[in-house]
């Protein structure tokens, strides 16, 4: 393989795609963990797309087959109740008094974890190639049915054993638990079974078989290929790894919870394989590929949830959703960089521009402050709207039928203009807030005064009362450093006194004299702002 062939890889811009998201995530992190907790957050890492990348290989295995598999977070979910329910059944005395556990407990419990993943998978296969029903329905039935299923078992386990029916089976042998919370034990796992993977597909007939039928099934079947057993093979290999997948899971969560482990992680995986390069028409696909792509999608969670942090959980689903999509019109886009056709023609293209537009607007009010809020001066807002134009603004550059290199010119001015704009538009913020304070104040009828300690907002004697503070509220808030308000004589009451307390702290004199304030609102006022002196003899 010569060098340029090497740099237009889809690997190789995986590769650099995982190397930005981490630098991304190191300079919106305001607790810069990437920088003073490198080790740790290096072993996490590590530890969690091992996991990630165990079963996605499985879902790569029977995509690039020509089929699909929604039953990977059940079949961790299940997996992990059976290993668990292995361990209490064959050793209860230790389980319930948190003693160490036999080595062959622990080998037994394994393998018949790896049997029932073996039997899903092939009840996978007999019900797509003997029953006909399509991979999508087959998959999706167990989706629902062994989640459901591991809470029974487990349910009738912990009864007949410990007397008493449970939704959790506890597990504390720190032996069995260091196959997970040590970070060797998944990669090493990881690795061994990719490169097993990797040679099956690349240099074996057996490889060679499953890229011929994901590629076309039926000129397969009439080459000679034996498709039903493909089929088992791949389904198996899926249903297996997640089975492994899922006795990681519950070494490092301490506990089977069939109604919450794995939950979601078959899109995880599926994500991970498109990502990697595989084509959900079948046919396609590497093993490194699908390693990077897990690596990839686990990157962005992990720069989700240190980033937004509070809350991070509600917005992983959204993005491994987006990852997707993107994921796979760059995938088809690749595959079609020839062909020069408008994204956005006609009607339809108008509506899902707009559509896109108030999208970028809604996720960016909700999540542009906890992203941006340590580094830029926009509120979300203006965060919002910012992002709206420029979401715009790109799509409209696309609309027309440029070519895929035309569009990668025009996306790299656009990313170049935005950034500049932004930076523009941030710097311009708190003068245009500013000049909207003073307007607002001026219309109030009031004055603003800045003096040697910070600024002054005088209100005294205008017509001033409870819902026209309220209003003028949030462009009090922008006058930075407000230190002072006189509301002498106004219409005030004790309504006002949260509205007031939210104010910046950096308030250090609050004249309420002359006000409808009572002794008891005046009290509140003092509690909400301590180090504000309040005004209230004449």
């Amino acid at each position: 393989m010569d060098s340029q062939s090497f740099w237009r890889r889809h690997e190789f811009s995986l590769l650099l795609s995982v190397i930005a998201v981490a630098v991304i995530t190191a300079v919106l992190d305001v607790q810069h963990n990437y920088w003073l907790n490198p080790r740790d957050t290096a072993v996490d890492l590590t530890r969690q797309w091992s996991m990630l990348g165990l079963y996605s290989l499985g879902a790569a295995v029977v995509i690039i087959a020509g089929g699909i598999d929604l039953s990977a977070g059940s079949v961790i979910a299940f997996s992990g109740t059976i290993c668990a329910t292995l361990l209490l059944v064959l050793a209860p005395e230790a389980m319930t008094r948190s003693e160490p556990l036999p080595l062959w407990v622990i080998v037994t419990a394994i393998s018949g974890t790896l049997l029932s993943g073996f039997l899903i998978g092939s009840l996978h296969a007999w019900l797509i190639t003997v029953v006909g029903l399509p991979p999508f329905v087959a998959t999706l039935a167990t989706l629902v049915g062994l989640r459901s299923l591991a809470r029974a078992i487990c349910e009738s386990a912990t009864l007949a054993v410990l007397g008493g029916s449970s939704t959790q089976i506890g597990l504390f042998d720190r032996d069995f638990r260091h196959l997970a919370t040590s970070v060797w034990i998944p990669a090493v796992v990881l690795i061994v079974l990719s490169g097993a993977l990797w040679l099956v597909l690349s240099r074996t007939v057996l490889g060679r078989h499953l890229y011929a039928l994901g590629g076309n099934e039926q000129a397969a079947r009439l080459s000679g290929i034996q498709t039903d057993r493909l089929k088992w093979f791949a389904y198996c290999v899926s249903a297996m790894l997640s089975s492994l997948a899922g006795i990681f899971y519950i070494c490092e969560q301490s506990v089977a919870d069939p109604q919450t482990l794995g939950r979601g992680y078959e899109l995880n995986a599926i994500a991970a394989a498109v990502v990697g390069g595989c084509s959900l028409q079948g046919g396609v696909g590497t093993v490194p590929g699908t390693l990077l792509g897990a690596l990839f999608l686990r990157t962005v969670i992990d720069g989700v949830n240190k980033v937004v942090k509070a809350g991070a959980d509600v917005y992983e689903g959204f993005i491994v959703g987006v990852v997707v999509v993107f994921a796979v019109v760059f995938t088809r886009g690749h595959e079609s960089a020839q062909r020069q056709r408008s994204l956005f023609a006609g009607p339809l293209g108008l509506v899902t521009m707009l559509n896109l537009t108030l999208l970028a607007g809604v996720l960016m009010a909700l999540i542009g402050s906890r992203l941006l809020g340590a580094h830029v001066q926009m509120n979300a807002v203006w965060l919002a709207v910012f992002s709206m134009i420029a979401v715009f603004v790109l799509l409209a550059l696309l609309r027309p039928a440029w070519s895929a290199a035309a569009r990668k010119r025009v996306g790299i001015l656009w990313a170049v203009a935005t950034i500049a704009t932004g930076i523009g538009v941030d710097r311009y913020y708190p003068i245009a807030q500013t000049k909207a304070a003073l307007a607002a104040v001026q219309q109030a009828g009031g004055k603003v005064v800045r003096n040697d300690v910070g600024i002054v907002v005088d209100l005294s004697d205008t017509p001033l009362d409870d819902a026209a503070l309220r209003k003028l509220e949030p462009r009090l808030g922008a006058l930075d450093p407000l230190v002072e308000l006189r509301l002498r004589g106004t219409k005030l009451t004790d309504r006002s006194v949260d509205v007031i307390g939210r104010l910046p702290k950096s308030l250090t004199t609050i004249d309420v004299r002359g006000t409808g304030m009572t002794t008891g609102g005046v009290l509140r006022l003092r509690r909400a702002l301590p180090n504000a002196r309040v005004a209230t003899e004449p």
